[in-house]
């Protein structure tokens, strides 16, 4: 009798498979049809008619460890979809051919959007359809769109200015500030406004990234990318805080004092700190570019200003990284293509130079002498 040894791959997916069984037994949630659907007992055991909307709410339950603005976010896409495929379906009845209708009939307002909504519907069907029944997932086969990668849009420096000087002579100083630090830092929207008096070094002069303010007026720790980072300040971004000392410096949050707790840039209107950066460019950045009769871009775009001047004017890839708080990779790929055209020629003259270098050799060399 030939011995017939197992493979490798299937010894390891029998024991995943029987620590799952196990873990289900002992959670009170084994399915046995869901495991051994072809087996007899599985056609006699009594079947479970779970909701698309039961299903879904179970998931968002199970995203409680996520930032409370990406949850939010994830609840927004789950009511969605439970309008659209209707809450009270049950699963058994959710086919492919259904939701690729619904999904491909509705008219999605961007590729984006429909993308993210994806997200949070393969995370919901992926917490049924797993293991053995994995391949039962109706929503196998529907991709996500094709997204266009859009370059930046900067300003040129003399669009910059002429911003920074209507806003000076237009707004209350607290708006000039806001921005001026914008285009000097290169900083995120949702960083500057959670920025602290406490985040400055003066001594340094230097400001420490180390929280956001998203969706919602909501905060969480670390930037964007999750990590602390020291921004430098150049002297107009020393100017800005020099601009709001006077309104924040000694004052909380609360309005009581407390300067510590302060945050830097707060609406002039209220008093109060920002809650996300829609009021600034509707009250102050639209209103600006429109009066200066300039190109639209979002108010973004000083944060791409910033990268493609500390480029032009030749600092090093890896400092303006760090400053964004980027890979110097996402910073070349984004980016670099303003240093060839913006160099006034000077990086094809050094190659010129050195390719003419390189073919000044001796004739009829061979070797070392």
């Amino acid at each position: 009798m030939i011995a017939i040894i197992p493979a490798h791959a299937n010894i390891k997916y029998a024991t995943r498979l029987a620590l799952d069984v196990k873990r289900r037994i002992a959670q009170g949630t084994f399915d046995y049809a869901e495991f051994f659907p072809d087996a007899p007992r599985a056609k006699t055991a009594p079947q479970k008619n779970t909701t698309f909307g039961e299903l879904a709410d179970l998931w968002i339950t199970s995203k409680g460890r996520l930032a409370p603005s990406t949850r939010d976010q994830y609840g927004t896409a789950v009511r969605f979809w439970k309008k659209l495929l209707d809450a009270d379906k049950p699963l058994e009845d959710i086919s492919h051919k259904m939701l690729a209708a619904k999904i491909g009939g509705y008219p999605w307002p961007s590729a984006k959007t429909h993308n993210n909504y994806l997200i949070a519907l393969r995370g919901i069907f992926s917490l049924e359809y797993r293991g053995a029944t994995a391949n039962n997932n109706p929503l196998i086969g529907i991709e996500s769109m094709p997204l266009v990668k859009t370059l930046p849009d900067p300003l040129t420096l003399d669009e910059r200015d002429r911003i920074l000087d209507d806003m000076e002579s237009h707004y209350d100083p607290r708006v000039h500030a806001y921005f001026l630090w914008m285009f000097y830092t290169g900083m995120r929207p949702e960083e500057a406004i959670a920025l602290r008096w406490s985040d400055i070094d003066s001594a340094r002069q230097v400001a420490r990234v180390q929280r956001v303010r998203t969706f919602r007026g909501l905060e969480r720790d670390g930037s964007k990318t999750h990590t602390e980072r020291d921004v430098d300040l150049l002297p107009q971004a020393l100017d800005a805080l020099a601009l709001m000392k006077p309104h924040t410096f000694m004052r909380g949050n609360d309005g009581r004092g407390d300067a510590p707790s302060a945050d830097i840039f707060v609406n002039p209107v209220t008093g109060r700190p920002w809650h996300d950066e829609r009021g600034q460019r509707e009250n102050y950045w639209r209103p600006t570019l429109k009066r200066l009769g300039i190109r639209w871009r979002k108010a973004y775009n000083t944060r791409h200003t910033f990268a493609t001047m500390a480029l032009m004017l030749g600092a090093p890839p890896s400092y303006i990284a760090a400053q964004l708080g980027h890979g110097v990779q996402m910073l070349l790929a984004k980016y670099a293509r303003w240093v060839p055209e913006n160099d006034s020629g000077n990086a094809r003259a050094l190659l010129a130079a050195a390719v003419n270098r390189s073919q000044i050799r001796p004739k009829n060399k061979t070797g070392p002498t």
